[in-house]
């Protein structure tokens, strides 16, 4: 069966430590992260390492990610943090690295500035023997061109977010238009209000997860279902009346259950 996986962030509410425990303990198979640090980034390899867990993929930063488009040298700045990122992956036995291509609706159109960088961070992928999975946002036009671009054979794929489809894509489906590219997942559950990204465990929005189970069978895709959730935090109330077990307990029973469905 596909592995099932969940997101890791340093500021969970129950610290990073007994949550990861917590997810070996109730089965789930793989987890990423977010950023460039490096302390939490080598912190979690060693916690994957001592739970048989498979630390897969970094979502690097996005900030300023429009900028990877612009004519003038702003894009270098992109290149760097995206190297560093690859850096961090390569380091500690990361295999993907997860990112995103624009942000917010007035984002650039596709550039050859922005096509030239794109391939030196493509390239710099190739030596690190890494896979940088481009995740859907709100354009579709950027994602296809570097798809279209980079084949089935080059260091690209691509990153399904269930939830940006659901809530940024006005209907469009982006697993059909890209089956056999799909490299990762990010599954999360929203209210389909346009450009409200609720991060929310499947189930407990309004996503239609039969159809997104429909999608995962017809699209063969056989690798990792990964929740990409809002983890309790301080300052947040989602889930802030659970308690670790049934936290861990409830995210790994929509997951699965997303996963048996999809079979």
């Amino acid at each position: 069966m596909r592995k099932i996986g969940i997101n890791v962030r340093a500021n969970v509410r129950y610290g990073v430590g007994p949550f990861m425990d917590c997810l070996a303990a109730t089965g789930f198979e793989s987890v990423f992260t977010y950023g460039n640090d490096p302390e939490f980034v080598e912190f979690t390899a060693k916690k994957c390492a001592e739970l048989g867990i498979l630390y897969e993929a970094l979502h690097a930063p996005h900030d300023r990610i429009n900028d990877l488009w612009a004519s003038d040298d702003s894009g270098e700045a992109v290149i760097k943090m995206f190297k560093t990122s690859m850096d961090l992956a390569s380091g500690n036995g990361i295999p993907i690295v997860i990112c995103h291509l624009s942000s917010k609706e007035d984002a650039p159109h596709v550039s050859d500035a922005g096509l030239a960088r794109f391939d030196r961070i493509v390239n710099y992928a190739a030596k690190k023997n890494l896979t940088i999975a481009v995740e859907n946002q709100r354009k579709l036009g950027n994602l296809a061109t570097i798809l279209e671009i980079y084949g089935k054979d080059s260091p690209v794929g691509f990153c399904w977010d269930v939830g940006h489809e659901a809530c940024f894509a006005c209907g469009r489906e982006y697993l059909p238009l890209f089956p056999d590219r799909c490299v990762f997942t990010h599954i999360h559950d929203n209210n389909k209000l346009y450009n409200v990204d609720e991060h929310l465990l499947p189930y407990d929005g309004l996503i239609d997860f039969r159809h997104i189970a429909d999608e995962i069978h017809a699209a063969n895709y056989r690798g990792t279902l990964a929740l990409e959730i809002d983890l309790p935090h301080e300052g947040s109330e989602k889930y802030a009346n659970l308690s670790l077990e049934q936290f861990v307990s409830k995210a790994y029973a929509a997951v699965n259950r997303l996963r048996i469905i999809a079979e």
